[in-house]
């Protein structure tokens, strides 16, 4: 492998994590807040992805001026999903498990539900072909405008929980639920806007995604993993040990792809799961603590 093929591929790697990065934070937010394990995550993304090229398809709207479209619709399953599910299950020693009964029926239901909207095959979003090319590296034009518009709301996501009202009774609750309810904070109303606001970032990632890979149905799964150990690797509850995550995980599928095979880059989201359990399992964030 001469310099020019790694430094593309670094690049290569590096926009797709950026992606990545956006799609972890959401889960990352309502398992910090709230405890749950939302199997349904990666479903949405798919869901949200199939509804922006269903929008680029039939209206031809550019697939940003989607993004907003595929956040309502997420968060909208999101709010109801908590209000109306979730919310209702027992606060006991049971609940963990039952919250993942839930968000596993959850997602099948909205598979289902995108399967009879929009078929089985896969499907994307031929928008902005071809690339830039600076000194000598290309930069894919749809990669490029996802990792920027990924960026972009990951900003928006950080000075919301940090200098809001609003973020911070979210943060309050994810930190200490019992010192939050003292100070006045709604316990019940913030888990809601916590997982519409983490469903909502789902639905962004699946709109720029599927400006970069084809989706289908079936992988929604595959995202809910991918946001999975992006977030073990950066750890729980860190915001850039999180984009750090998913940009390790970026690189490793564009090499793997590369000097493997796109089968096994598929899989190199299990791998590196299981390495940082068991090799470091409070993640980036928490070496410092070690």
């Amino acid at each position: 492998m001469d310099l020019h093929i790694f430094l593309q591929l670094v690049v290569n790697g590096l926009l797709v994590g950026g992606v990545y990065g956006l799609m972890s934070l959401g889960i990352n937010l309502v398992w910090g807040v709230m405890g749950v394990i939302n199997l349904a995550h990666g479903d949405i993304i798919m869901a949200a992805g199939f509804l922006a090229f269903w929008i680029f398809s039939h209206f031809g709207l550019n697939p940003l001026l989607a993004l907003p479209i595929g956040m309502a619709m997420a968060c909208a399953v999101g709010v109801l999903s908590q209000r109306f599910l979730l919310g209702r299950l027992p606060q006991d020693r049971g609940a963990v498990k039952s919250s993942l009964l839930m968000t596993f029926g959850i997602s099948y239901m909205v598979i289902n539900i995108a399967q009879l909207l929009w078929g089985n095959e896969f499907q994307t979003i031929a928008f902005l072909a071809g690339s830039w090319k600076t000194g000598g590296i290309d930069f894919a034009k749809g990669r490029t405008i996802a990792f920027l518009a990924a960026g972009v709301i990951t900003l928006i996501l950080w000075a919301f929980l940090r200098f809001t009202n609003a973020g911070r009774a979210v943060r309050a609750v994810s930190q200490n639920p019992d010192g939050a309810s003292v100070c006045g904070i709604d316990i019940a109303g913030i888990r809601v806007f916590s997982f519409g606001l983490g469903a909502s970032l789902a639905g962004a990632a699946g709109v720029l995604l599927v400006m970069i890979f084809a989706i289908s149905p079936a992988m929604g799964s595959g995202y809910t993993v991918r946001s999975f150990a992006v977030t073990v690797i950066g750890g729980l509850g860190s915001f850039l040990g999180a984009l750090l995550g998913a940009m390790i995980l970026g690189l490793a599928e564009v090499f793997t792809g590369y000097l493997v095979s796109a089968q096994v880059a598929n899989g190199v989201a299990f791998i590196l799961f299981l390495i940082v359990l068991l090799v470091l399992p409070q993640g980036l964030a928490g070496m410092g603590r070690r």
